[in-house]
């Protein structure tokens, strides 16, 4: 059922001309938000991170001139693990140039929409 939902994604954003992207997972800086905590990895002497979300890396790439690009990307969270939470997680990210907030928002609708519907022909 993943891997379908997965496929029905990809496909939604290809055909929206949304490029999939992929980003460092090990980083050189933490993330800034208080209510994180980063995983830190020791490399040699140097201490990473693995990224709590892969936002900074793709903000980078609109910057540098990408229009609309989407990753699938695991993430990683320390401090949060439960018996419905790990603390390694896969997100989807989307940003898009020059929309707003309800670009976004309808975006994000129908790509879910989109995946539901995958997922119920699945499990016909």
């Amino acid at each position: 059922m993943r891997a379908a939902m997965l496929a029905a994604a990809r496909k939604f954003f290809a055909a929206r001309t949304v490029l999939e992207v992929e980003t460092p997972v090990l980083c050189a800086h933490g993330v800034t938000d208080p209510h994180i905590t980063n995983i830190g990895v020791t490399l040699g002497k140097t201490l990473h991170w693995l990224r709590t979300s892969p936002e900074y890396h793709m903000k980078r790439l609109l910057a540098a001139g990408a229009d609309a690009i989407y990753q699938f990307s695991r993430v990683f969270r320390n401090g949060e693990h439960g018996a419905r939470h790990n603390p390694e997680f896969t997100m989807l990210e989307v940003y898009q140039a020059y929309g707003n907030y309800e670009t976004m928002m309808d975006l994000t609708e129908r790509v879910i929409v989109d995946a539901i519907g995958s997922r119920s022909a699945c499990s016909a």
